[in-house]
């Protein structure tokens, strides 16, 4: 046998098998519902891993029989090489190494796959081969995505609203609610648009591209059937990106298109039919139709023109700003890949009150990138934009070349990868493997039609020894990884089995326990696995499950130990800080001081923070300071005065100056916020109720009247001439035309009515049956207040006898943001004490706070001021 026809045989070995099951991994996590959590679970995260894995033997299989690596050529090997650097960089200097290469390793896997299958496109078949497969996943993900949207969400949803019409309520479907957008099959419907963006323009390419004299599976009909559901499937995300992304991949394709129609059209050589005039103004067609048809859209385009306060975009642009200031603080090495949520807090502005309080990325792929990998990431992603304009503007230098047939798939491509790059800058993707993999893909297509068009051949192969030095030198890297991977991987199986004997008919807390020590010893900066010890066995003192007082007490010491150990690993999260204070304050006061205190300056407008500091404060005899706390905790939470917990012996003589204190305070607001300005208007509103609690109403009405016709609260109106005996029952035909507050109002001088009207008030609050514990309750206290031997007037007992509600506030995506799912979810250990009546049938008395920049800039002095003086060692 010649040495040709040995090489020629090696050439043949492509790694197929490797090839198949790294597919059949990206397929898998592609299609499997609710993928992008179920990664971060046992036994999927072993899975993924191993999915990684497989193209960098398959890359190293290639690159033994072959002796040579494919490169991606034409200046795309620099991005590459920059992204590499920064990862070791970032790796080697992050304040969480461990985090960062974890991450990391998986971005080499990326890589890999990219040479590996840009080796594996050298030939023009293999190219169409690809391009045709990817157009019938498209297809099968399309459809699947509905089906399970349709499935799981919208005829739930029917049939629940269909249940509560019988019952007379008259409740739509409401699209632009987060829950009813199509998340299938990904987890979230940004993920869903995302791929949206990069595949429906390969569908266009290849109806385009279809011959009506094929078998149907490949005609045009086929293709543009598969295109037209899958800009159902975009729509039914409702996502703001993806349309934008939408409008940005025909400003790109259109003019093309056109173009062509041009040729073959007698009409084409009239100027008003030019490429760009046409393509201008269907764009424009297509965007206003957008514009006028998707209120979520519209809402947030108008917001540009008047600022981020109160509007949707705020969360985007808190984080951004945050993104900013991580990179700003590490320019050159970046924090690390994954280390967003571990920091977040410790750089989220003080103005971003409890909007965005927890995240897990950026939404921001510009900024999440400068944030982790800082100068190296930013060059890196510079340099890739900068290469596809580069190649775009010099396509007469390599397009001409191409086969006809390839032209098309140039022209999706960068449609694809422009529509991409617009709504990547609303969201952080790239750690999906559905998104990334099919960005691998498209990239080495580009990247093969260039390198085609220019004429390049591919690289001379090396000699035997140097190529095996190579390979045997990437075993040696994939076994340090494998054995770095192991212990974490078996930490991830031992957590998921402690997690598993809580779900036992008789939890197993030994087991448990045991569980996950274990993996806290194999992985000890995993802060997931102490903050979850801490958690359940805190919960499991505080909730009484022991009826040895002194088992409660180990619990409780044990779990603060816990959540200690946590705080040391990941110092910068509220989470732990808060719950292990409140545990303190139960044991050990003194000790709750630190932790109340670096939690109310990672996230100051959080509510309980300030109260948990005020009542420990109180506890070490500081009344002074502790006034000081509890006054900032009913600044920024108002309804905090409401709350039965001020009948408690401790807090009543502080009461009145707590409410004079805030009396005062937004009264001052009132003088530096006018009522044009959104601040000035909810210190307005907010001095009015507080008027109103004190029963000055004619107080109250007139600051009512000094704010503009829609600002002034309804409810609030109604109480004042309730109390003053001037409400007038409103005369409707039915009562789910009245708002809840004025079905309470009916009902308290109805008792042949009053446990129908107060079904109907809280069923129309929070669309829930009243618990009947709660309705009695009621009944009873109202009863009471009828009773001729303990009568109460109204306001009375709307502000001191109306019954109590304890309210948990649960940790919503903790495990999600933890990048761990397999334990439970948390429950916050504060308990907020609120006013039944207040808080569930008069909840919009107090006007929205969650985003007020101007009132958290004014209020920080105050919360400095007071940090400082605890001299807490606070940074």
């Amino acid at each position: 046998m010649t040495a040709d026809n040995i090489s020629d045989r090696a050439a043949k070995q492509e790694g197929q098998l490797l090839a198949l099951f790294t597919a059949l991994g990206y397929g898998l996590f592609t299609l499997l519902p609710d993928s992008h959590s179920l990664m971060v679970a046992w036994p999927w995260v072993f899975i993924w891993q191993v999915t990684l894995i497989l193209p960098i033997l398959w890359f190293l299989q290639n690159l033994a029989y072959q002796r040579r690596i494919q490169l991606l050529g034409n200046g795309f090997d620099g991005v590459i090489l920059l992204l590499l650097l920064g990862l070791g960089i970032s790796g080697t200097f992050s304040e969480f190494p461990n985090q960062a290469r974890w991450f990391g390793w998986a971005a080499v896997g990326g890589c890999a796959a990219l040479y590996a299958l840009n080796a594996w496109l050298r030939k023009r078949d293999r190219q169409q081969q690809l391009l045709q497969w990817l157009g019938y996943f498209t297809i099968v993900f399309i459809i699947w995505s509905l089906f399970l949207w349709l499935k799981d969400t919208i005829f739930p949803e029917y049939l629940r609203i269909q249940e509560l019409s019988t019952q007379g309520f008259n409740i739509g479907l409401n699209h632009q609610n987060l829950e009813f957008r199509n998340w299938a099959p990904m987890g979230h419907q940004n993920y869903v648009a995302g791929f949206l963006l990069l595949s429906l323009p390969l569908l266009g390419a290849l109806a385009w591209q279809g011959g009506n004299g094929d078998r149907w599976w490949r005609t045009r009909w086929f293709w543009l059937g598969g295109l037209g559901l899958g800009f159902v499937d975009l729509y039914s995300t409702n996502s703001r990106g993806g349309w934008l992304g939408l409008i940005t991949i025909l400003v790109i394709i259109t003019p093309t298109i056109w173009q062509q129609w041009r040729q073959r059209s007698p009409w084409g050589q009239h100027w008003f039919f030019h490429p760009w005039i046409m393509g201008t103004g269907i764009t424009l067609v297509m965007a206003l139709f957008l514009f006028f048809t998707n209120s979520r859209l519209r809402r947030s385009l108008l917001a540009l023109g008047k600022g981020y306060e109160g509007t949707e975009l705020a969360y985007r642009w808190i984080t951004s700003e945050a993104g900013w200031l991580m990179g700003w603080d590490h320019p050159l090495t970046g924090h690390g890949l994954g280390t967003v949520p571990l920091v977040y807090q410790r750089y989220r502005p003080v103005w971003a009150g409890r909007e965005a309080e927890l995240v897990f990325q950026l939404h921001n792929t510009p900024m999440q990138i400068w944030a982790e990998l800082g100068l190296w990431g930013v060059a890196s992603l510079l340099l890739l934009v900068g290469l596809l304009f580069y190649w775009l503007f010099q396509r007469h230098r390599w397009l001409d070349s191409l086969d006809g047939g390839d032209r098309p798939w140039v022209l999706a491509l960068y449609a694809a990868f422009g529509g991409y790059a617009v709504l990547s800058v609303t969201d952080y993707q790239l750690d999906n493997i559905s998104i990334s993999g099919i960005l691998i893909f498209e990239l080495a297509l580009l990247t093969t039609f260039i390198r085609t068009g220019l004429g390049q051949s591919p690289p001379p192969r090396t000699r035997f020894r140097y190529a095996l030095t190579t390979v045997g030198i990437g075993l040696g890297i994939v076994l340090a990884i494998v054995l770095w991977l192991i212990p974490i991987q078996r930490a991830w199986q031992l957590s998921s089995q402690g997690f598993l004997a809580l779900l036992e008919e008789t939890p197993n807390w030994e087991q448990f326990t045991k569980k996950l020590t274990a993996a806290q010893e194999l992985a000890p900066w995993e802060p997931y696995y102490p903050f979850q010890l801490g958690w359940n066995l805190g919960n499991r003192g505080l909730r009484g499950t022991e009826t040895d007082r002194e088992n409660q007490q180990s619990l409780m010491t044990q779990a603060i130990a816990e959540f200690n150990q946590g705080n040391r690993i990941s110092p910068d999260q509220e989470f732990g800080h808060s719950n292990v204070a409140w545990l303190y304050l139960r044991t050990e006061p003194q000790g709750a001081l630190y932790p109340f205190g670096r939690a109310s300056q990672l996230v100051p407008a959080k509510r309980g923070n300030f109260l948990g500091l005020g009542l420990t404060l109180l506890y070490l005899n500081q009344e002074s300071l502790g006034t000081e706390a509890l006054t900032l905790e009913a600044l920024r939470d108002p309804s905090f005065i409401t709350s039965p917990l001020w009948r408690d012996p401790l807090l009543t003589p502080l009461y009145p100056r707590v409410l004079e204190a805030l009396s005062d305070r937004y009264q001052a607001l009132q003088t530096e916020f006018p009522v044009t300005n959104t601040t000035g208007r909810y210190a307005r509103q907010v001095d009015a109720v507080l008027l109103w609690w004190k029963k000055d109403y004619a107080g109250a009405m007139a600051v009512l009247k000094d704010l503009p016709p829609q600002f002034q609260s309804a409810i609030l109106q109604d109480l004042i001439e309730f109390e003053q005996k001037d409400f007038q029952a409103p005369t409707v035909p039915d009562l789910q035309d009245l708002r809840p507050d004025q079905l309470f109002l009916l009902a308290w001088g109805s008792a042949q009515n009053r446990p129908r009207l107060l079904q109907t008030a809280w069923s129309k609050a929070t669309q829930e049956t009243l618990p009947a514990h709660q309705m009695k309750d009621l009944l009873d206290s109202i009863s009471d207040a009828e009773d001729p031997a303990t009568r109460t007037d109204f306001d009375t007992w709307l502000r001191f006898k109306s019954p109590a509600v304890a309210v948990t506030f649960q940790r919503a995506g903790f495990g999600v943001l933890s990048r761990h799912i397999d334990g439970p979810q948390p429950v916050d250990f504060f308990v907020s004490n609120q006013n039944l009546v207040l808080s569930a049938l008069f909840q919009d008395l107090w006007p929205s706070n969650i985003f007020l920049p101007d009132l958290d800039k004014s209020l920080e002095p105050d919360r400095q001021h007071l940090l400082t003086q605890l001299n807490l060692g606070l940074n």
